[in-house]
């Protein structure tokens, strides 16, 4: 940029973050395109970091061909005037970015100026108002020592028994404040109880209608279905009754031939009645023999621990899926998270020991097509239970002959009231 007023870099905040966006945005296509190599650890980041502020502009100052697509990629109206005009470099475009940051400058000076001057008026406010305050207090004390001298006389001579009254008073005061603050203790422990168990009841409540509703639906599929059965039953027996009457009768028994071979796998059955994607229906699903269930890690831990650092997020869920595991030992439980970690062997091993798999998808391959590419490579006699609520995870599962439930229906199932409250079916139990 030619010699004048440079745009600090708080200025072009807003175009610095859409740079970042769109370098996010290019990892996502197909094929990627890679950031410049000083951007991809910042596009890892969940939240930008404003630290990082400076280094982006150096990358977006350094490769040209980066600007001009993040340049092409945003509209002015999604970014400051002197960010937009950075980015996009027409004709003339120094002169008016200099004038800009020249009269931010001149704002920021002047507010500064303000700041201090009204600063200053204030101290000097408080220190007349404080020294009129020390005068009358010294004032006050010079009267009240002429009195205290005045009293002095009689105060001696009753100084031994007001010393012995006021140690009674001091410590039965000292006594009356400990029992005043265990109460005041107990009243806030009972409070914060009362807070804890209406807030529990509420959601204990609320889950509790879900599951008469589930219950109710449940039984009228059933009711239909069994309605339904009935009356093909009547109507089979009806026509063996009338190929009888016409001197009919069945073949003799042979020997079955064997099944064809597995051409594709076909989802696990369910017993009538029962509605899919519920928690009965997972809660079935777990105790088939054989079956292995294939957890999209961060499709779960966003769904209720969005507000946890990822690490975090990842300790929760496996914590979860140990308990899960010791319940339904047959099943097979496998998760899978987006990208490599650096406590990698660490989550491993502590996920071998509860009972869990644990994978990371490649680099530059997401979690939704590892678990796509299991749900083919697993044997087609095999059940999957998939779990995500990803469209293009479950309707590839779907056509791969694999189960599916939503991740809240599996947060329920361990007991967590998706408001944060791991312990949902103990508080119910109570």
């Amino acid at each position: 940029m030619k010699p004048g007023h440079s745009p600090r870099t708080e200025d072009l905040k807003e175009a610095l973050i859409a740079a970042v966006e769109v370098a996010r945005e290019g990892q996502k296509e197909k094929p990627p395109i890679d950031p410049p190599a000083r951007l991809k650890q910042i596009t890892a980041f969940s939240k930008f970091p404003e630290r990082a502020l400076d280094q982006v502009r150096e990358v977006l100052e350094s490769d040209e061909e980066f600007r001009e697509r993040v340049a092409g990629a945003i509209e002015e109206e999604e970014s400051t005037r002197i960010g937009w005009l950075w980015l996009s470099r027409p004709n003339g475009w120094e002169q008016e970015v200099s004038q800009l940051a020249a009269a931010a400058e001149q704002e920021l000076e002047q507010s500064a100026d303000a700041q201090i001057h009204q600063a200053l008026e204030q101290k000097l406010q408080r220190s007349e108002t404080a020294l009129k305050k020390a005068e009358r207090q010294r004032e006050k004390a010079g009267r009240e020592r002429d009195e205290a001298r005045s009293q002095a006389t009689q105060a001696r001579s009753q100084a031994h028994q007001s010393q012995q009254e006021s140690a009674k008073l001091v410590a039965k005061l000292a006594q009356k404040k400990v029992d005043l603050d265990a109460i005041q203790k107990s009243l806030a422990r009972a409070e914060r109880k009362e807070s804890r168990t209406a807030e529990k009841l509420k959601t204990a409540k609320a889950q509790i209608d879900r599951l008469k509703k589930e219950l109710r639906d449940s039984r009228a599929q059933y009711d239909e279905e069994a309605n339904s059965l009935k009356e093909r039953l009547a109507a089979a027996e009806a026509e063996v009754a009338k190929a009888r009457e016409a001197g009919f009768e069945p073949p003799q028994e042979t020997e079955p031939e064997p099944p064809p071979p597995l051409t594709r796998r076909t989802p696990a059955p369910l017993p009538p009645g029962m509605l899919k994607d519920t928690v009965e229906a997972t809660e079935h699903l777990l105790r088939t023999p054989k079956v292995v269930m294939l957890v999209d890690g961060y499709n779960v831990t966003f769904k209720n621990w969005q507000e946890l650092p990822v690490r975090e997020q990842r300790v929760r869920l496996l914590q979860k899926l140990k308990e899960l595991s010791a319940r339904y030992s047959e099943a097979e439980i496998v998760v899978v998270f987006d990208g490599t970690e650096t406590d990698y062997d660490y989550i491993s091993t502590t996920a071998r020991s509860l009972g869990v798999t644990v994978r990371f998808s490649p680099l530059g391959i997401e979690a939704d097509d590892v678990i796509i590419n299991w749900c083919r490579d697993y044997p087609l006699w095999q059940p999957l239970l998939v779990v995500s609520h990803d469209s293009r995870v479950r309707e590839s599962a779907r056509a791969l002959g694999a189960n599916l439930v939503q991740p809240s229906k599996l947060l329920m199932l361990m007991g967590v009231d998706m408001e944060g409250n791991d312990d949902l079916f103990g508080f119910m139990e109570q």
